[in-house]
């Protein structure tokens, strides 16, 4: 790493230190319960065949690669619009503030929602 990719990645890190409506999404239980649902369903099904593993794996391998490059040329310009970033962020914020106000069970466990559909 360079040493002007390792100061854009401090300034960005900097701006990733505000609380995300993003991190409060991820962290709701059937958003969580979701990813790990689809999560164990993604390595079962690459296990399942070596051809799809083979696949899979070499596709992660270039995800992480252009991920990676992706985010030194991206860095810059999001150091650049960080207010509005961080204005709509607030904005989001409060409407999810508002969602889980409203809708109390998108605090509830996945099993607890499940059974009360059921119903």
């Amino acid at each position: 790493m360079t040493k002007r990719q390792e100061a854009t990645r401090q300034r960005v890190s900097k701006v990733s230190k505000i609380p995300s409506a993003i991190d409060r999404v991820a962290k709701l239980p059937v958003v969580r319960s979701a990813c790990s649902t689809l999560s164990v369903l993604y390595k079962e099904t690459k296990c399942s065949n070596p051809n799809l593993k083979c696949l899979c794996e070499g596709l992660e391998r270039g995800m992480t690669t252009l991920t990676t490059a992706a985010y030194f040329r991206v860095s810059p310009v999001i150091v650049k619009l960080e207010p509005q970033i961080s204005a709509a962020n607030d904005v989001a914020c409060k409407g999810l503030d508002w969602l889980e106000a409203s809708f109390p069970v998108l605090q509830s466990p996945t099993d607890e929602v499940s059974c009360l559909a059921k119903i």
